[in-house]
């Protein structure tokens, strides 16, 4: 008996040894949301706030592609340790809720999905009734979580961070050769923050260009200086930069943060929540009922960089746990083309679109493909098809993506040649005529795009593919047909295919961003970049977009009301004004709209080549009677929730 007692007990050891993951939670707050109000049959929410503990077995086949892991300190188990915030809210009685875990990852730190989804305001802690917006997701009975994935960002109240350590070399210290992008939107910046603390300033040097097509300029040394070792400013001091221009700084850093652990904390948190029981660690897992886990499954929400963010998850194997069970039952990536310069060494997760950085690189497409460019084979969701780990999709895109982000090679060949296939588990829906952030002010500030910006307002498409997502999870019920523009039907063109009429005061741009292959240097397979800055290699990728209709709306895709039974030109695209710098290139994130003249007399007066209000329409009356018939037809496609249709209704009785 007492040899079987010692071999179990080696048995219990090594099964120790052997787990790693999430090991302890702290839960520091505890509180009733929006004061304990009902929503829906879900009942009252409440907020629980703290951090959990984790720790990584570096040679974990599942671990052992997270760059400088191995280069990590490790704790007596042999482990490398992380901690992370992490932010919840859920039924107070999970059986009220719907069994659906949405994992919201946090976009800078900040939370998005209660603005995305319930049309709330953005609030840093949500804490009111106010908070919940329209309570879309609260009375669906979503538990909604929130954790850090993000090394080294902004230490500002509520917002989530990631602790991970820093990479040594066998000789101690990692030093490198690395670069900064800036571009400022304003005319008042004096001062710009750099990512890593620089080491050598003597050795650092500043280009500015006035346009990207064009070579740099090194400004000399006299021109500008490091404030301390992690901010620079123009000389004389308060001289600010230029706006709309493009600045390089390259210097040297050293002790990267080995920030491949973001993708890893939010796996092990969510298999976590998934399946351990009230006491597996040194705190209860607070979704459990019962004593045993309360959801039954997890879909992901992330928008523009979390969207990047979760197709990098999915393309670099963490939507596997180390137990191997699947992390994610269904993913939205919104507004997002890219993946995210985050598993690499001296890593970037928190800059926006460079063409340099290795964010926007191949694959691009979910289906594996050839790159056309180099031959080499891959896609999205090669290493979860050949696991049988891969989540349902649904992928929604705005139209600036395809200006500003190379949108059109998710869905074709490298070249733009042919049409791509999507697998069977991804549906992309492509919401026409909206810009990156839709419904709810432009992103640029006031006067840097020369027209004002477009107010189309997706979230209705959101609320409806959520839904959509959660019963193709839950029961196997498919959502709709995917809808986006494609070459076979001639909805996908070059820009000069484009057909977009002449209008006034209107100029149009000389085509997309564009997109072309990266030389990083010959250590770039182990996601360290040797060459500083990259240099960018030709022929391009091809860039097609949306084709357009005579008044400049778009033809393809999901089409909602404000697009097809029009009242404005409305477009993903925008140009910089002739005082933002940089005058006449694509404007960020924006887009803009351009209603249509009342009458024909003032349409003939204008030069407008597009039908006037009072010639398309007979009446008030005609308008709204065709806008509500649209949104019945996309609520019959399981486009639209019927509550947004009457409010599509209300909102054009309203105009």
């Amino acid at each position: 008996m007492k040899r079987l007692a010692l071999i179990a007990l080696a048995v219990l050891l090594l099964a120790s040894a052997a787990e790693a993951g999430v090991t302890r939670l702290e839960i520091t707050r505890r509180e009733p949301f929006a004061g304990g109000q009902p929503f829906g049959t879900a009942g009252a929410y409440e907020k629980v706030v703290g951090r959990f503990h984790g720790e990584l077995d570096p040679a974990h086949p599942l671990n052992r592609d997270i760059v400088d892991l191995d280069a990590a300190p490790r704790n007596a188990r042999g482990r490398v340790e992380y901690s992370a915030d992490l932010y919840v809210m859920k039924p107070v009685d999970l059986a009220r809720g719907n069994g659906a875990l949405l994992y919201d990852v946090n976009n800078r730190g900040t939370k998005r999905v209660l603005v995305q989804h319930n049309s709330a305001r953005l609030a840093d802690d949500p804490t009111t009734a106010e908070d919940a917006g329209n309570g879309f997701l609260m009375r669906h009975g979503f538990v909604i979580v929130w954790s850090g994935w993000i090394p080294g960002a902004p230490a500002k109240p509520h917002d989530l961070r990631v602790q991970v350590p820093v990479a040594r070399g066998a000789s101690g210290r990692i030093t490198q050769t690395v670069w900064d992008d800036f571009q400022f939107n304003t005319a008042a910046v004096t001062q710009a923050r750099v990512t890593f603390p620089a080491i050598d300033r003597a050795g650092a040097t500043l280009q500015v260009r006035e346009r990207s097509e064009q070579a740099p300029i090194t400004l000399p040394a006299s021109a500008w200086e490091f404030v301390d070792d992690t901010t620079i400013r123009l000389l004389p001091a308060g001289t600010p930069f230029r706006i709309g221009a493009l600045y390089q700084l390259v210097y040297r850093a050293a002790d990267p943060p080995v920030s491949g652990i973001g993708f890893a904390a939010t796996r092990d948190l969510i298999a976590f929540l998934k399946h351990e029981r009230a006491d597996a660690v040194g705190a209860a897992n607070p979704l459990t009922a019962g004593g045993a886990p309360a959801v039954r499954r997890a879909v992901a929400h992330g928008t523009s960089q979390s969207g990047r963010y979760l197709r990098d998850f999915l393309y670099q194997g963490f939507n596997e746990d180390e137990a191997g069970r699947i992390v994610f039952d269904g993913m939205n990536p919104h507004v997002a083309t890219g993946r995210m310069f985050l598993n690499q060494r001296f890593a970037q997760p928190n800059r926006g679109a460079s063409a340099l950085y290795p964010d926007q690189s191949f694959p691009f497409a979910y289906e594996t493909q050839t790159d056309s460019l180099t031959g080499r084979r891959d896609g999205i969701l090669a290493r979860c098809s050949a696991r049988g780990n891969c989540p349902k999709i649904i992928h929604t895109v705005s139209s600036n993506e395809y200006w500003y982000a190379v949108h059109s090679l998710v869905t074709t060949d490298t070249l733009g040649r042919t049409d791509g296939t999507p697998p069977a588990n991804v549906r992309i829906y492509h919401v026409a005529g909206t810009q990156h952030i839709g419904g709810r002010g432009g992103a640029m500030p006031k006067g840097v795009c020369s027209l004002p910006s477009n107010p189309t307002d997706v979230r209705p498409v959101l609320r409806a593919l959520t839904l959509a997502l959660d019963a193709w999870v839950k029961d196997g019920t498919a959502p709709p047909a995917s809808r986006y523009p494609r070459l076979d039907d001639r909805t996908l063109a070059t820009t000069e295919q484009l057909g977009f009429p002449r209008l006034p005061g209107v100029e149009t741009p000389a085509g997309p961003i564009v997109r072309r292959r990266i030389d990083y240097g010959g250590e770039w397979s182990r996601g360290i970049f040797t060459r500083v800055p990259p240099e960018p290699l030709s022929p391009p990728y091809v860039s097609l977009v949306p084709r357009v209709d005579a008044d400049g709306n778009e033809v393809g895709g999901l089409r909602l009301p404000d697009v097809s039974v029009p009242h404005a030109t409305l477009s993903g695209w925008a140009l910089r004004a002739a005082g933002a710098g940089n005058a006449g290139a694509i404007c960020g994130l924006d887009g803009f709209i351009l209603p249509f003249v009342r009458t024909a007399a003032e349409r003939q007066a204008t030069g407008d080549p597009r039908p006037s209000l009072e010639e398309r329409y007979r009446d008030g009356a005609d308008y709204v009677a065709r806008v509500r018939q649209a949104a019945a037809a996309l609520e019959r496609e399981r486009l639209l929730l019927a509550e947004d249709v009457q409010r599509i209704v209300d909102e054009a009785g309203a105009r």
